[in-house]
């Protein structure tokens, strides 16, 4: 069809920071009035727009776009170019989380920097003294824990006392949640500050032999959001499992982003790229 009137489209594809990525990028327009008009583009924006020349205008203007990065995770939009002018193509896209690394603080960091003062606190008192024991914990687990210390450090309770600051010890470290003691008060402050939090079921949560299942809260973020489930032992210890959306927020990024999201497990990776992006919350931690 060599008669189509076409035009060049600008393309900007973004990070959760805003900056323009530096990856290769493969662009592909399905016309969804012929496919004959159909295109493919590879581009490296290297931290600059894009020109994609020659793309169909109306009446044959209206595309699906398919962007599938090579660092970052696939999505789809739709254009429609029109006719004398210059459309453009802008849109957000989160890492792909099997093809990035983190870069975390140090320990040294964590021990001098008064923004790590609350969690130093608390992995000197689950066991994490030294750099050799901050070690052994993997990656995710060191993501997973970021995510929720930020998060936690925002919400709060009880005149502005953060959320965290009442967790006494972690007793176990997971990608997406953590098991930890927390100090009495903690339940009843969060059930009574119904700005910030909303009952929700527990029953999903284990917490083992011994451990009576309470209440369980979370925020009101349609993405990003924190969930705090209790449960209590014969001795009166107190514990709560501490998570970040298991799967419902993520279903919500994807339909906004239009991200393939497949998984049913939340990768830490992915809660870092909604914290920052929905919530400007950034977990200190960065994925290149």
């Amino acid at each position: 069809m060599g008669d189509v009137n076409r035009s060049p489209v600008l393309f900007n594809l973004k990070n959760v920071y805003g900056q323009t990525v530096s990856d290769q990028v493969e662009v592909k327009f399905y016309n969804q009035r012929s496919r004959e008009l159909n295109q493919r583009f590879l581009v490296s924006p290297e931290g600059k727009r894009a020109t994609l020349p020659g793309v169909p205008t109306f009446p044959y203007g209206l595309a699906e776009v398919v962007i599938n990065p090579t660092k970052y995770r696939c999505k789809s939009t739709f254009v429609n170019v029109p006719y004398g002018k210059t459309a453009e193509i802008d849109e957000t896209c989160f890492v792909e989380p099997a093809k990035v690394k983190p870069v975390f603080p140090s320990f040294a960091e964590i021990q001098s920097s008064q923004r790590w003062s609350d969690l130093r606190r608390v992995l000197q008192n689950s066991g994490l003294r030294d750099e050799p024991a901050w070690d052994r914990l993997d990656d995710p687990q060191k993501a997973g824990l970021f995510n929720l210390y930020a998060k936690m450090q925002r919400e709060v309770v009880n005149a502005g006392r953060p959320v965290f600051s009442f967790v006494d010890r972690i007793t176990d470290f997971r990608p997406a949640r953590i098991f930890a003691v927390v100090q009495q008060p903690l339940p009843d402050l969060v059930r009574g500050f119904g700005k910030g939090f909303h009952v929700v079921s527990g029953a999903l949560h284990e917490f083992g032999e011994g451990w009576n299942l309470m209440d369980s809260f979370k925020t009101f973020d349609s993405a990003g959001n924190l969930q705090l489930t209790f449960a209590r032992n014969s001795a009166g210890e107190l514990k709560a499992d501490i998570d970040m959306d298991d799967y419902q927020g993520i279903k919500h990024a994807a339909d906004v982003l239009k991200h393939k999201i497949t998984s049913k497990e939340t990768n830490p990776y992915d809660i870092h790229e909604i914290l920052i992006y929905f919530q400007g919350l950034d977990p200190g931690y960065l994925l290149v």
